[in-house]
């Protein structure tokens, strides 16, 4: 990342933050000394940091998680009663946990997996598309709870000093770094499923002769 010729341009997120980055390489050379991998297996590697990015983002990777929004629920009151004796605020929180439990046991195949020296397989790509939409879920389900108080975004004030409200304006963000919904689904599809692969008329093309609007 310190070599000429590199441009990072950091992109600030709707939550405040700035996770991500446009990089610009401006005919940058590698000398050989850090080539990871054999030559041609550059997509390898980089899938490999992908798998680890996708288990840690299915795997909660920070934020809303299903404690946090069971203790919520648990100590705030909906129509004069606990919110968690509401019907529909249980059967929620019981498909969230469901959907933790999953995950869990999930990403203890691929910590298996790393532990033997195997490469992630894709079924993190199982664990990001299930994971990154429930933490959305759950933290909107929580402003929700939260009433009239939950547009409030403040450490000292808000619940959790704001935990709910910096992980639903982040969470949309979950839903794209590392790989979006939809290729997940498609990786799954095709790799777990083994269903057919989409068409694709780039297929086996080097990138650098695949036809563009301007050639």
């Amino acid at each position: 990342m310190k070599s000429p010729g590199i441009e990072i341009k950091p992109i600030k997120q709707i939550s405040g933050g700035a996770n991500f980055n446009e990089v610009y390489f401006n005919d940058v050379r590698i000398p050989d000394a850090q080539r990871l991998g054999a030559v041609g297996q550059g997509w390898q590697v980089a899938l490999t940091t992908l798998m680890n990015e996708r288990a840690s983002i299915g795997g909660g990777g920070g934020g809303v998680n299903f404690d946090s929004v069971f203790e919520l629920a648990s100590n705030i009151n909906v129509d004069d009663q606990p919110a968690i004796k509401d019907t529909g605020v249980r059967r929620k929180l019981a498909d969230w946990y469901v959907q933790e439990a999953g995950l869990r046991f999930t990403g203890y195949r691929s910590m298996t997996a790393l532990s033997k020296g195997e490469i992630p397989g894709p079924e993190n790509s199982i664990g990001k598309l299930v994971g990154a939409p429930k933490q959305q879920d759950m933290a909107s389900f929580a402003l929700d709870l939260l009433d009239a108080s939950g547009i409030i975004w403040d450490e000292e004030l808000s619940e959790r000093a704001g935990l709910f409200q910096a992980t639903y304006m982040a969470s949309p963000g979950f839903r794209i770094a590392g790989g979006t919904d939809e290729i997940m689904a498609n990786i799954i599809a095709e790799r777990v499923l083994g269903m057919p692969q989409d068409i694709r008329v780039d297929k086996g093309i080097p990138f650098s002769e695949v036809p563009t609007s301007g050639s």
